[in-house]
Formats: structure tokens, C-alpha cells, sequence
């Protein structure tokens, strides 16, 4: 049984659990899908999946915030990942980020899981700031993230061992 943190008008984000690893392993498992997502863009074997299932389920029991599983709610769908983390997993600041099976690309659910993550991130656990990475080319993410709010700031070596453009998000 799924545990929902909160809910947009379509979806739910709850916390990462075993019943979602088949669903998350059939996007992680696909190049296109990977081409901007993780250090070198590689493919996630199911091993893998579990153990991020697995610590996305500690960070938020510990943290009060990970990369929540994403459901659509009318067909009762998983469709990606979406949420708040320690910047690599390490910090000290808190990253925003989100990701999503190929079938959900275009149809807004990345603005819709980045502007409620941002509002609870804000108001639930009393951030005072966002950050966020995008691969320079992923220009639909880099869409998302100024249309939610963030500053994009140029470029930046400081995460991932990669060349990413960061951007920031200030409470108001």
C-alpha cells in the first residue's frame, strides 16, 4: 500500500515502496528516457532500482523529503519520480528534481511536480532555498524549472562531476 505525502490536482507523490519498482525499472531501463538523467546518462538495471526505491524510502523517513514515486491518479499510474533530495544525495543543499517514463513527457507533469515539490519543500520543511541541475541540451527541463521560478545561474561544475546549468530558488 502506498503512502501519499501530498497530491496535485492529478497526481499523488508518495513515499518510494516496493510495488513501484516494476513500473520505475521499465523507464530506468531506457536509454532515451536516461539521456539526461544521472552522472553518464546510463542505463538502471532493476538491482539498482530497488536500492533507490530502497533509499528514497530512508531519506524520507529520515529527511522528511526524497524523490517521491509519482502517480497519476485517475488511471492509477506510475509515471516517474519527482521531489526533494540533499544535492547528490549528500548536500548540504537541497535539490529539486524530477523524472519521468517517456508516456508522460509532454503533458505537463514535470511543471506540476516541480511547483508543488518547490511549495512543500517551502512551507512543510521550512527551506529557504532550491537548487536545481539540468544537462545544458535538456532544454524541456530547463523550460520547467524558469517557468516554476528558479533563476537559472549558468553553468556550474560543482555537482555530478558534470558541466550542468544550476538554477535557484529563493523562498518569497
Amino acid at each position: 500500500m502506498r503512502s501519499v505525502v501530498f497530491e496535485t490536482d492529478r497526481l499523488e507523490l508518495c513515499v518510494p515502496c516496493a510495488e513501484d519498482v516494476d513500473a520505475l525499472s521499465s523507464y530506468w531501463s531506457d536509454p532515451e528516457t536516461m539521456k539526461y538523467l544521472g552522472i553518464n546518462g546510463d542505463v538502471w538495471t532493476r538491482e539498482q532500482v530497488v536500492e533507490r526505491v530502497e533509499r528514497g524510502a530512508r531519506f524520507c523517513s529520515e529527511y522528511g523529503m526524497t524523490f517521491w514515486t509519482v502517480v497519476e491518479k485517475e488511471s492509477n499510474t506510475v509515471i516517474g519520480q519527482g521531489g526533494l533530495v540533499p544535492i547528490a544525495f549528500n548536500g548540504p543543499e537541497v535539490e529539486l528534481g524530477y523524472r519521468f517514463g517517456k508516456d508522460s513527457w509532454g503533458k505537463g507533469y514535470a511543471t506540476e511536480v516541480a511547483r508543488a515539490s518547490a511549495a512543500y519543500g517551502f512551507e512543510a520543511l521550512g527551506l529557504d532555498r532550491l537548487v536545481a541541475v539540468s544537462f545544458p541540451g535538456n532544454r524541456a527541463s530547463r523550460k520547467v524549472l524558469t517557468k516554476v521560478g528558479f533563476e537559472e545561474l549558468g553553468e556550474s561544475g560543482l555537482y555530478y562531476g558534470k558541466t550542468l546549468i544550476l538554477f535557484e530558488m529563493k523562498k518569497r
